[in-house]
């Protein structure tokens, strides 16, 4: 599928080639649990926000924060659905962290390609100028003249001119010739070079060892607390859900 930037806001042929009418996450959650609903014994769905991992991996910062939208309003379904549904347990997570921080803003008012000079931290950051008109939880356009400003903290050689890319192209390529990365020509050509620090054959950024966020809301969510290894969200799901689950095997 397409990211919600390329599917709902540049509808870019590129990217949605013939498939124009894509779903939202929002519509298929609803639409998954129209289904689930009807089950008598109770269900497991999982609604994961993918494209958020695709678009840090490549360096999009812009895309990658729409999709969080998008995730964080798929989840807000699920939670108003559970209103209705006393007995549901919601947990929200992620399988890694990434490389991706928000530093501050990007302003171009009064230089319309300013490169670095228009990164502002701290106190000079101020705020980005996203307006959303319609009310629809989303910024009308990803490219106002105050943007977020987006690091990384690790990421192959590439150009970077700190605004959003109109169409999705990837930071850089890899030379068949030599099997190492080069920065993509066509990605903001005019760019200061990113010295990278990944190994040379690299040409994404990598996950990140960092822990994540758990959140949990409903029946059995007081599990959820703490420091937890990733498995054990596994079994605290399954007794949430009161499975019996197997003996270990000796």
């Amino acid at each position: 599928m397409s990211v919600y930037v390329d599917r709902e806001i540049t509808k870019d042929p590129k990217s949605l080639k013939e498939f124009k009418d894509q779903p939202t996450l929002m519509e298929m959650t609803k639409a998954a649990l129209s289904v689930l609903e009807k089950k008598k014994d109770g269900f497991f769905l999982v609604v994961e926000g993918a494209s958020i991992d695709k678009m840090e991996h490549p360096l999009d910062g812009p895309r990658a924060v729409f999709d969080c939208i998008e995730l964080d309003q798929a989840v807000g379904i699920a939670k108003e659905w559970a209103k209705k549904h006393g007995d549901t347990l919601i947990v929200v997570t992620a399988d890694h962290n990434h490389s991706m921080s928000i530093v501050g803003t990007h302003d171009r008012r009064e230089n319309p390609n300013p490169d670095r000079e228009g990164n502002g931290v701290y106190g000079d950051a101020g705020f980005p100028n996203y307006v959303d008109s319609n009310g629809n939880g989303f910024p009308d356009s990803p490219d106002p003249d105050i943007q977020l400003f987006f690091g990384w903290s690790n990421h192959p050689d590439h150009r970077d001119d700190f605004q959003f890319n109109p169409s999705f192209e990837q930071p850089a390529l890899v030379n068949e010739g030599s099997g190492q990365s080069e920065p993509n020509p066509v990605r903001d050509p005019n760019a200061l070079l990113q010295v990278g620090n990944l190994p040379g054959e690299q040409s994404n950024c990598v996950h990140t060892v960092e822990d994540v966020s758990v959140v949990a809301s409903g029946r059995g969510s007081q599990r959820f607390n703490g420091v937890l290894d990733n498995t054990e969200i596994f079994f605290a799901m399954a007794d949430a859900m009161q499975l019996r689950l197997p003996a270990p095997k000796k």
